[in-house]
C-alpha cells in the first residue's frame, strides 16, 4: 500500500468522523430531549445525515478499490 493510498483512507476516515459530528449535532437540535421535536431543525438533520452517508460510501469505495474486495465481502468482515 503506498502512502498515497495510506493518507487518502485517513482523510476519509476524518472525513466520515467530522461528517458523524456534525449529524450528532444537528440531531441534538432536531431533538433536545425525549419530550421535544424542533421540527425547524428537521433541514439542517437531514442535510448531516445526507453527508454522513455520502462521506461513508466513500470510505466504503475506497478500502473495496484498495484491496479488491466487494461490498458484500466487506460487511461480511464486520459481523463475527
Amino acid at each position: 500500500m503506498t502512502d498515497c493510498t495510506t493518507n487518502k483512507g485517513h482523510d476519509l476516515v476524518a472525513a466520515v468522523r467530522a461528517a458523524a459530528a456534525a449529524h450528532q449535532m444537528t440531531w441534538e437540535a432536531l431533538v433536545p430531549n425525549q419530550f421535544e421535536v424542533n421540527f425547524a431543525a428537521e433541514h439542517a438533520e437531514e442535510a448531516a445525515y445526507s453527508a454522513m452517508a455520502r462521506a461513508k460510501a466513500a470510505l466504503r469505495e475506497h478500502i473495496c478499490s484498495t484491496y479488491g474486495i466487494s461490498i458484500r465481502e466487506l460487511s461480511s468482515l464486520a459481523t463475527p
